[in-house]
């Protein structure tokens, strides 16, 4: 039963369960009762499914004091508010975490779910249940799979590099792997992405016990955003399964000129509606907006003149009589010498006013 489980949820086992015993006591028009509402029980929760691109995720091998975790990315794809009631995971192996809990139109969200290697050894399953309030009642599970290795520690559990800024070479971040009961294991290559240069050294070799060092440096060809990718290490491990371990690699690479938020989500508007909305600006240096392109005259902007690392610029938006998307460009004119434009895209949806 318990690999039964994996292809069908706790509801559908229920709902067998409820087939059976019913049979027993009243026949086959029972269950044919019990068929049509158990469908439309579960053709309910489909909304809420139709959200994620994806409901599973094997973490692989890890080792003890390891920093992993993987996201649930979810969109609301729909005219009304989305709204998290709850998260829970039947397992404390894997921590659930979500980004945002009440969504607008187009907007997104991440469920975070962290592998907890300090307290938790062996293979360990989970089930992520994702219960949401609005617009209808609904659960999805999202599975993380995952096997924690006691003879193998990583000091610290992750390279972070922090924040870079882009087109600069940070500092070599540096950690320490070691086996703790085999005199012989070693680390035999290094595969990384190209934005890193990574190096591994042996630091020492004593009976049972084995560490390496390894040095990561973050190109200055890194690409902006959020960096979540692993460095994988290649050893002589017996087991072939046991063979590939992988180090999780995380940071933040921003532009010389950054703007936020980015995209500019205005949620559902009515026509002849006027919304107000701020931008900051930041960069390293103390810098001027000079100007701003707007797509049309529904666009007004304001913004000082003195320099500074942190500005900010009102938009005025009236919006247009034609329901319909709104997806606009606006393109942001700085003093900086180099990268000083940045652009933030609109987003939102013109919806007639509900008739009374």
């Amino acid at each position: 039963m318990a690999e039964f489980s994996h292809i069908l949820g706790w509801k559908e086992l229920l709902v067998m369960d409820r087939l059976f015993r019913n049979f027993r006591r009243f026949g086959y028009p029972a269950i044919l009762a019990l068929v049509v509402f158990s469908s439309a029980e579960l053709r309910a929760q489909e909304w809420a499914r139709k959200m994620f691109d994806h409901f599973s995720h094997d973490f692989g091998v890890l080792v003890r004091g390891q920093k992993a975790e993987h996201r649930f990315r979810f969109r609301n794809l729909y005219v009304e508010d989305v709204e998290i009631e709850s998260i829970t995971s039947t397992c404390g192996c894997t921590i659930p975490e979500v980004t945002k809990r009440l969504l607008k139109t187009h907007e997104t969200a991440e469920v975070i779910a962290r592998a907890n290697t300090l307290q938790f050894l062996g293979h360990k399953e989970a089930t992520i249940r994702v219960r949401f309030r609005k617009p209808f009642p609904a659960e999805v599970q999202l599975h993380c799979y995952m096997y924690i290795r006691s003879d193998v520690v990583f000091e610290p559990g992750a390279i972070n590099f922090g924040t870079v800024t882009a087109g600069t070479e940070a500092p070599a971040v540096t950690i320490i792997a070691s086996h703790l009961t085999r005199g012989d294991w070693r680390i035999l290559k290094v595969q990384a992405p190209e934005y890193l240069e990574v190096s591994f050294a042996e630091l020492s070799r004593q009976p049972g016990r084995v560490s390496y060092q390894l040095e990561a440096k973050l190109l200055p060809t890194a690409p902006v955003g959020y960096i979540r990718d692993t460095i994988l290490l290649v050893t002589n491990d017996l087991d072939s399964r046991l063979r590939n371990l992988y180090v999780q690699v995380e940071g933040v690479v921003v532009p010389p000129l950054s703007v936020r938020p980015s995209p500019l989500m205005i949620g559902l508007v009515s026509p002849g509606q006027k919304v107000l909305r701020k931008l900051v600006l930041q960069a390293q240096v103390p810098f001027r907006i000079i100007s701003v392109e707007v797509p049309s005259e529904a666009y007004v902007v304001r913004f000082g003149d003195e320099p500074s690392q942190v500005q900010l610029l009102s938009l005025e938006y009236t919006v247009p009589e034609q329901p319909g998307k709104i997806k606009d460009t606006l393109r942001i004119h700085t003093d900086l010498a180099t990268d000083g434009s940045v652009e933030v895209v609109v987003i939102g949806q013109i919806v007639e006013p509900q008739k009374e």
